[in-house]
């Protein structure tokens, strides 16, 4: 009998005085968590990997975060999420259920996902933070790949992400994507681009000054990306962005997070270790 998940990741996060520290890193099957990686100060920094490089037909992956009260932690994957061809249309699954405690924060820079042709995938997001906690959360979405290079090709894909901070929803985006019947390349949809990307964070003291603020700085970098940022009813804001080049878009997005991170939380530099090659091949 097959076990429920091809891949799970269950990590918890407690504080120590003034540093962070992993208080658990347990996974099992095709799922793996790296050493903890070297970053300037004492913030616990992790990557989280596929073994077997991509999501094969119906399988299922999770992934549980528990960042403690105080606490702070930054998680990123090591590559794009790649789903292979589902030749029956089984849908390949993603679950990911985070947890936040008071002032804890959590930085987790998801990679977009790369759909093969004849793909099929839904990855659902849970989010739960607790008053003062604060959240920075990236995703994306490409065109695909296919042997014809021709874009979009895949079956339905759905990115749905729910948070709720202090007992309240806040946020929640279901994207949903079908281009065997959805104009792909129309308004609404991709507008003629190849790539997706957005940027999620949460913190009850942004407003809309911050917004305008980071509006101003990004206004200045000279880029072809198309980006928007809206603030959110309550407690946060999104970032969005469109392109040809997922390394145009993932300058852009680090732009963003960097001016956010280092002039208003005024967190040190972040070097996420991430090769530029790579990035460049995926553009």
């Amino acid at each position: 009998m097959k076990e429920k998940y091809d891949g799970l990741i269950d990590m918890e996060f407690a504080a120590r005085g003034n540093h962070s520290y992993a208080k658990k890193t347990w996974r099992k099957g095709n799922s793996w968590i790296s050493f903890r990686i070297p970053t300037t100060g004492e913030v616990p920094y992790y990557f989280l990997i596929t073994t077997g490089g991509g999501y094969v037909a119906g399988e299922t992956y999770r992934e549980q975060i528990k960042v403690e009260d105080n606490a702070h932690a930054i998680l990123t994957t090591q590559s794009p999420t790649y789903i292979y061809v589902c030749p029956h249309k089984e849908v390949t699954h993603q679950e990911n259920e985070l947890q936040l405690g008071e002032n804890s924060v959590l930085e987790f820079y998801q990679d977009e996902v790369i759909p093969y042709k004849g793909s099929y995938f839904h990855q659902k997001t849970n989010i739960n933070m607790k008053k003062g906690a604060k959240l920075i959360l990236t995703d994306g979405l490409s065109s695909g790949w296919s042997p014809d290079q021709k874009p979009f090709q895949y079956g339905s894909i759905g990115l749905q992400t729910t948070v709720n901070y202090d007992g309240r929803l806040v946020y929640n985006d279901h994207m949903l994507v079908d281009p065997e019947t959805d104009p792909m390349q129309e308004i609404g949809y991709f507008e003629g681009k190849q790539n997706f990307n957005s940027v999620v964070i949460i913190d009850e003291n942004v407003t809309q000054e911050t917004v305008e603020e980071l509006r101003n700085y990004l206004d200045k970098i000279e880029t072809n990306v198309h980006y928007g940022i809206s603030l959110l009813e309550e407690d946060g804001f999104v970032l969005r962005l469109l392109s040809d080049s997922s390394f145009e878009n993932h300058k852009l997005m680090w732009d963003f997070i960097s001016y956010y991170r280092e002039e208003i939380l005024h967190y040190p530099v972040l070097d996420l270790r991430k090769s530029e090659h790579l990035e460049r091949e995926r553009a």
